[in-house]
């Protein structure tokens, strides 16, 4: 009884062996660095490389995966949960094998800021980084394989970077996304949020030039609905800043212009928690979107 138990778990094992690359084959790489004209110096970031990555030579899909206000490289490694639940999605046949990359680029909001000592944050990432991972990886360099996501601030600078560039990115997903809706003639933002905007969008505060970057400015040039990336929007319903509300004011927008986007509201906070939950699915979602590995 005990050696037939024994053959069971070995033609089980031998079978799943089959089915597809074990999970220890994935690779994480943390302490990575590209040279970025943009930033006149390193740019730096960790990466995700799924099972099949190892000893072969298939090209993968690219999902960037964008940190918040006050965060770094490291973050959807230690408190998301990615690289687990890459391997779990992957496993499951759920997502392709996928490329993730988790670049470091300060409180700048992922846009580029024309003032002396601004920086170029959205070249660096758009075009430095992309550029240095398509040539040290194997990556699909092209749009129809590559895809941006990422949280509050991250969140708004994936959905901006997906509508301003979408000759670059196939889809975006947003999770708590820091997305507002334009500010009208005279409206004045919180002293938090100035605060956290920084010098980024004009100092003192420039409204007009906040809305000429915002998420909502780029959806009235796109003369065909179908030409727009396709969106994912999480948030939780206890959002301290509100932010839930920028997020339903985005898909309400893009709803009405026959775009597609999805929505997700969730019980729950500002918190790792809420994110590590959402990340399945707007992995599931941007997976639909891309080519898979060649």
């Amino acid at each position: 009884m005990r050696r037939a138990a024994l053959t069971a778990l070995a033609v089980c094992a031998g079978l799943i062996g089959l089915a597809g690359p074990s999970l220890a084959d994935s690779q994480i790489l943390r302490d990575q660095s590209a040279h970025s004209e943009a930033l006149g110096g390193p740019l730096d970031y960790s990466l995700y490389l799924p099972p099949s990555y190892k000893g072969g030579e298939l090209r993968f899909p690219t999902i960037y995966l964008l940190h918040g206000y006050g965060g770094g490289a490291s973050d959807w490694l230690d408190a998301g949960g990615l690289a687990a639940t890459a391997d779990r999605l992957i496993a499951q046949g759920r997502i392709p094998e996928t490329i993730v990359v988790m670049p470091a680029l300060g409180n700048n909001w992922y846009v580029d800021n024309p003032d002396p000592g601004g920086v170029a944050a959205e070249t660096a990432l758009a075009t430095d980084l992309r550029e240095h991972i398509d040539q040290r990886y194997r990556t699909l360099p092209r749009r129809e394989s590559r895809a941006i996501a990422g949280l509050s601030m991250g969140g708004y600078g994936a959905i901006r970077l997906a509508l301003h560039r979408p000759d670059l990115y196939v889809a975006a997903a947003s999770l708590s996304g820091a997305i507002l809706t334009d500010l009208a003639p005279g409206e004045q933002v919180t002293g938090l949020q100035l605060e956290l905007f920084g010098p980024v969008f004009g100092k003192p505060f420039d409204p007009a030039r906040f809305n000429a970057a915002n998420v909502f400015a780029p959806l009235s040039r796109f003369d065909d609905p179908a030409e727009v990336p396709p969106i994912y929007l999480a948030s939780g319903d206890d959002d301290y800043f509100g932010l839930h509300h920028g997020a339903m004011a985005l898909f309400a927008a893009m709803e009405a212009r026959g775009n597609r986007v999805e929505l997700r509201i969730t019980d729950g906070g500002r918190t790792w928690e809420l994110w590590a939950k959402s990340l399945p699915d707007a992995l599931i979602f941007l997976g639909a979107q891309l080519a898979p590995a060649e």
